[in-house]
């Protein structure tokens, strides 16, 4: 099998037992037997052939997460990087949906949960990303309809890829020790950027990301990007691009509004003007943005997205409430609303 030691490497590395690396490699093989390029290996395996053949996991009922991870955990060791990403993208969809309605349970109760669910058709793990925007559209609408705008933005807005706070710590810890906030989003900017400055030296993905000089120097340059800039009562945020090389690169508004969109129960539906999933949808990426500081203050704050691709805007970008202990314990107690 091409890149066999890497893979087992990597699968070490990620703390799996020796059995699930075994099960893992054995997978591999599998879809080596099936979907193997003109050399025989998956060195030179067509991304069709990778797809046909989680396709057939799908249709059998076999496509479960860990496989899927272990299919696009094996591409990434390889450093088949398209392939991996491509993989990844179906996972980062899965559970998506079932816990924001797992949420809406808790906020507003199970009829609410039900009525709301009744018309969407959550797509099985290991469906391709392009099958979300439906389901997702039909959630958003059917939120909105059921609970208002503003109830239906706080049932988006929280953590739902259930991040731990633990991430964090260190952190947190940084936080407590600065001088002023505006030292420590500096200095939390400086070390995500050193983060990626590793990743552009050693080949690797950033999570699903190519990191490139040039992608160094648009993040080095903005430090809303990674972190976030304070206007002493509100932090500004805004996201990476999901492909930002390929964003840099591009010239056409709506590739680029694409390549901007991390979310792929939504990106594939942004079209000219808008997008089929409706923006208000962007509050579950505000949520995400928003956990950090959530943790590092030790207080919740309150987001708010204020441009966003599936709207229509060039970025997503957000404005977070500093909280007021925080404020007053840097004595920043900035302009009166």
């Amino acid at each position: 099998m091409y890149k066999e030691k890497e893979f087992r490497e990597r699968c070490a590395a990620r703390g799996l037992e020796p059995d699930a690396i075994e099960r893992a490699v054995a997978w591999v093989r599998i879809l080596e037997a099936e979907a193997a390029g003109p050399d025989g290996t998956l060195a030179s395996a067509p991304l069709s052939g990778v797809e046909r053949h989680v396709a057939d996991l799908v249709a059998r009922g076999e496509a479960g997460e860990d496989r899927l991870m272990a299919l696009a955990r094996y591409f990434a060791a390889a450093g088949i990087d398209a392939v991996a990403i491509r993989l990844l993208a179906y996972l980062l969809p899965v559970g998506v949906l079932p816990a924001m309605a797992d949420r809406l349970a808790e906020l507003e109760g199970a009829a609410v949960r039900d009525r709301v669910m009744a018309g969407v058709a959550v797509p099985p793990t290991g469906a391709p990303p392009e099958t979300y925007p439906a389901a997702t559209a039909a959630f958003v609408r059917a939120l909105e309809a059921e609970l208002g705008a503003e109830k239906a933005r706080r049932v988006l807005c929280w953590n739902v890829h259930g991040i731990h706070a633990a991430a964090f710590a260190a952190e947190r810890e940084a936080f407590l020790s600065s001088a002023s906030l505006e030292d420590w989003l500096a200095a939390f900017h400086g070390r995500k950027v050193r983060e990626l400055e590793r990743h552009a030296e050693d080949g690797t993905l950033w999570f699903e990301q190519r990191i490139t000089p040039a992608v160094l120097d648009f993040v080095r340059g903005n430090q809303e990007i990674l972190s976030a800039v304070s206007d002493g009562r509100h932090l500004w945020a805004t996201k990476i691009p999901y492909d930002p090389d390929r964003f840099l690169a591009s010239k056409d508004p709506l590739e680029k509004r694409r390549l901007a969109c991390h979310c792929p129960l939504a990106a594939s539906s942004i079209t000219e003007t808008g997008a089929g999933v409706p923006a208000a949808w962007c509050a579950c990426s505000a949520g995400y943005e928003k956990f950090l500081f959530d943790t590092v203050f030790g207080k919740e704050t309150e987001a708010v997205v204020t441009e966003s691709v599936l709207a229509g805007d060039p970025r997503c970008r957000f404005k977070i409430r500093i909280p007021e202990g925080v404020r007053a314990r840097f004595k920043e107690a900035g302009p009166q609303e």
